[in-house]
């Protein structure tokens, strides 16, 4: 099946990181189902968010050809939380936002990704309840022993969780 990562559908050859939102405008250009796709979007950005996501760089995002002239967003992966990150994110939210992995700044850019304030808040507590309510399970299901689960708790608990749960 042929993929591109987003950094090709960009034509990115900075060693800087990229922004979200203008993976969103490839989406706008190629995509088959641009309205999913944007929202698919804006949910694993709050994902990477929440789960302390260290590897989310343009290789790390990218499209599965769909025919003709159209791809879609291809399934997530490479997701590595990690408890000691830094709450930046490789790939900026939006311009002028920082690359802070910031719930409020992911709030403030859905109505780019085709959200409405309203939904956005929703979908970012069903998120943070999910992963909350589900980490520490997902782990021991991988057979991760209990130090390790442990050992990943800042990764899973922090502000970033707290907000989403509170809103």
């Amino acid at each position: 099946m042929p993929f591109i990562s987003a950094r090709t559908a960009l034509d990115w050859d900075s060693d800087e990181g990229g922004l979200y939102t203008d993976i969103g405008d490839v989406i706008r250009q190629i995509a088959s189902k641009p309205v999913d796709d944007l929202h698919e979007l804006w949910r694993r950005i709050v994902f990477t968010i929440l789960v302390s996501n260290k590897d989310d760089h343009l290789k790390n995002h990218g499209f599965i050809y769909a025919g003709g002239d159209r791809w879609r967003l291809s399934p997530a992966f490479d997701i590595n939380p990690s408890p000691s990150r830094h709450r930046v994110l490789e790939t900026g939210i939006m311009r002028g936002g920082s690359f802070d992995a910031s719930l409020d700044i992911a709030l403030e850019a859905c109505e780019f990704f085709d959200l409405t304030p309203t939904d956005a808040r929703q979908q970012a507590f069903r998120t943070a309840e999910t992963i909350a309510s589900n980490w520490k399970q997902a782990l021991r299901d991988e057979s991760c022993f209990t130090a390790d689960v442990h050992g990943y708790a800042g990764a899973f608990e922090h502000f970033e969780v707290e907000r989403a749960l509170s809103i």
